[in-house]
């Protein structure tokens, strides 16, 4: 660690607080909060010079860790407490020499079969909250819904897919945020976290700036978003077109054949399918010395960037701790109107 900086690993093995059993063996910590789409992860790696992690010690596939990280002397007197979070460890690696071990730990739980089994069901006069808590029940997991929109199905299909990739697919459809982190299921609404007020602004001139890198890419952009649907029964097609006030500079429409019964329907699908092709317009990273105190899902304003200022959400973030510590925050441009 840099002089007068220290991280440490608070950290419960199946409840078992063992934080100054493993301290004198960490020699790196790694650890990714992802907002949406993706499980978090933690990799912990242990010095085994003496052999104890290989034999004896070696951490059970399936044991839980429920960790935080707590750093001090980084421009503040005071220690920062972060929570990481419960995981499942899904990996053991050893290596060598020096002789060392990796504990690789995820979010969603291997007990359960939400990602690693392809399933068929389905539901009829349902909504996405339902499905999301019958999922959730069957996996023993907790479920938190926060959306003011709940869409509502006459049938749908969970098609020989995941669990998690089904849920992924509806969210999607409905311009929602899916997090699977500490045991339990988040649906979440994506706008609300994009219109909420920034928690930072970092400015390129920052001491603490390590790297940096931004991109501004059309491919897979379009300017508007055309629905079309005709009812069968009678007759009747529904067209809407939606074009945001300030999408991106090409002239190309996604077209859009699903059922909506109305123009309402067809208006928030147009919304919807834009913002998902749309949203990685503008993207890129950042690395900040030292653990930072943010968290994926705020919002921060960037400036001294010159076209890339503006005001952005945090995908993921990554936190490397060993010889030194950083924190690598992954970002895409907030979308404005839809």
């Amino acid at each position: 660690m840099e002089s007068g900086r220290r991280t440490i690993l608070d950290v419960l093995y199946n409840n078992q607080k063992i934080s100054n059993d493993i301290a004198p063996f960490i020699s790196k910590i790694s650890h990714t909060d992802n907002f949406i789409g993706e499980a978090d992860s933690i990799s912990i790696t242990l010095s085994d010079r003496e052999n104890r992690w290989i034999g004896p010690w070696m951490p059970k596939i399936g044991a839980s860790l429920n960790a935080a990280l707590i750093s001090s002397g980084w421009d503040t007197e005071k220690s920062i407490r972060r929570k990481l979070g419960y995981f499942e460890i899904d990996k053991i690696e050893v290596g060598g020499p020096p002789a060392s071990l990796t504990i690789g730990g995820i979010s969603v739980p291997e007990s359960s079969s939400l990602r690693g089994e392809a399933k068929f069901r389905s539901w009829e006069k349902t909504t996405l909250k339902k499905v999301a808590t019958d999922i959730a029940q069957r996996n023993k997991v907790q479920i938190y819904f926060d959306s003011s929109d709940n869409p509502t199905y006459d049938r749908v299909e969970q098609e020989y897919e995941t669990e998690l990739s089904f849920l992924k697919r509806l969210c999607t459809d409905a311009g929602l945020a899916l997090k699977v982190t500490n045991n339990s299921i988040a649906i979440m609404d994506e706008r609300k976290f994009e219109m909420a007020t920034e928690v930072a602004t970092i400015k390129r001139s920052s001491r603490n700036l390590k790297d940096y890198q931004f991109e501004n890419n059309l491919t897979g952009t379009f300017r508007s978003c055309k629905v079309q649907y005709t009812i069968p029964k009678k007759k009747k097609t529904i067209h809407y077109t939606f074009t945001p006030s300030k999408g991106p500079k090409t002239d190309r429409v996604l077209i859009v054949n699903e059922e909506v019964k109305n123009e309402a329907e067809a208006m928030k699908l147009a919304k919807n399918r834009l913002r998902a092709e749309n949203k990685k317009a503008i993207s890129g990273s950042i690395t900040i010395a030292g653990i930072s105190p943010y968290y994926a899902g705020q919002t921060l304003i960037l400036d001294e960037f010159g076209f890339f200022n503006g005001k952005y959400i945090i995908t993921s973030v990554t936190i490397d701790s060993g010889s030194g510590s950083s924190t690598t925050l992954d970002l895409r441009k907030c979308l404005e109107g839809y």
